[in-house]
């Protein structure tokens, strides 16, 4: 195998696919411990949009795994399907030992774990079908989210606190609820059913990717900006009143899922439905959906750029995309060795990129794949029967 072949995972690995899911992880390091004072607020950018831009990464290479252009069908995709749920399991596996180190970090890889199999029936779906479906999960999904709980609450079922809820949390109740992300990754999967090669669909990525950010930014902005709502006084500690678009998180009406214990009937108030015109991180609504996802759009069309010397001069972003699962798990015991979430100064992020950078370009040059990407792989690879050989008469 020649130098290039083992830097950039060889020929027929898109780099620009690995420098996108590189800088989604170095983003996740950036909220996570990164200080945001002074002149370093730009890294705000990181919030919320790292993880989108991971979950729409995974989105692209689960399509990438199972076809590409030309989906899998039959007991191909059946071993496919089988391989993932496998991964599945693994990611739950790992997060369970990393949940263990308690952590301030928001884990998201059991989430993960969840958009693998909830997309398990969509794996042999064309790139049409699968946007149309992230645009109708995009739509009702942050509804769902947001007055589901509310629902489960007021019809007096238990709301998840333990690991028995582990399903109801990970696709309603949890902190990347998959009634709204999966529109991320079934966004990334009708990406991936593209030929990510094309000479023109960096371009348009780009292009679309930058006008949704636009327009769901803008959105959000013009109609929040313009909101006066009267609220009541028991919400706001004080007398009743009207406050402006800017505050409405903090106008919420406290409802039964915020109060634990309380029991509320159907006719007491239900939380502002104006919170869904929010566009912030985490805010789960349909215009943070079109602003977060269009910014992991563009910055997916601007990594496949990455060809030729742009590819070998990112070559390190693409080494610690490559083994994202291993970056990220040893970035969550690094933040437990060190207690890193707080710092006061960008030091610990700094050097936690450098060390990354270089540790995944060495690795990947000596042995490859990651350890932890070659642990899941093999175990995966193990629980599927190979394809039968056939048989030839003569």
């Amino acid at each position: 195998m020649t130098l290039r072949d083992r830097l950039l995972g060889g020929p027929d690995r898109v780099v620009g696919l690995d420098v996108a899911r590189g800088l989604a992880v170095l983003g996740m390091f950036a909220a996570h411990v990164g200080s945001t004072d002074g002149a370093a607020s730009w890294l705000e950018i990181a919030d919320g949009r790292s993880s989108v831009l991971f979950a729409l990464v995974a989105g692209v290479s689960l399509a990438v795994v199972t076809g590409g252009p030309r989906p899998l069908a039959g007991d191909a995709l059946v071993r496919s399907r089988t391989r993932l749920l496998v991964r599945a399991v693994m990611l739950l596996a790992v997060v369970a030992l990393l949940d263990l180190l308690g952590t301030r970090v928001l884990l998201i890889l059991g989430f993960y774990a969840a958009y693998f199999v909830l997309a398990l029936p969509f794996l042999g779906w064309g790139p049409r079908r699968l946007a149309a479906l992230a645009a109708l999960v995009a739509v009702v999904g942050p509804p769902l989210a947001y007055w589901g709980p509310e629902v489960l609450a007021r019809v007096e079922l238990h709301l998840p606190d333990d690991g028995s809820g582990a399903v109801t949390d990970f696709v309603l109740t949890g902190h990347y609820p998959a009634v709204v992300w999966m529109a991320y990754v079934l966004a990334g999967m009708a990406v991936g059913r593209c030929d990510l090669t094309a000479a023109r669909l960096p371009e348009r990525l780009l292009v679309g990717g930058l006008a949704a950010t636009a327009v769901g930014y803008a959105a959000a902005g013009m109609i929040v900006g313009s909101l006066v709502i009267d609220v009541p006084g028991d919400v706001i500690a004080g007398p009743p009143g009207q406050l402006p678009g800017d505050v409405l998180v903090d106008a919420q009406v406290d409802a039964t899922t915020s109060v634990p214990g309380a029991v509320h009937a159907w006719s007491d108030p239900w939380p502002t439905p104006w919170y869904l015109a929010q566009a912030g991180p985490h805010d789960d609504t349909f215009f943070e959906v079109l602003g977060s996802g269009g910014f992991a759009l563009a910055v997916l069309g601007a990594c496949l750029f990455a060809r030729g010397v742009g590819a070998w001069v990112l070559s390190p972003l693409a080494a610690a995309g490559s083994m994202a699962l291993t970056v990220y798990s040893a970035q969550v015991v690094a933040i437990w060795h060190w207690d890193l979430v707080g710092s006061p100064t960008n030091g610990p992020l700094v050097v936690m990129v450098l060390v990354t950078l270089v540790g995944a370009t060495a690795w990947r040059l000596t042995l490859g794949r990651g350890p932890l990407e070659r642990l899941v792989g093999w175990v995966s690879d193990r629980a599927v029967s190979p394809p039968p050989t056939p048989v030839v008469r003569g």
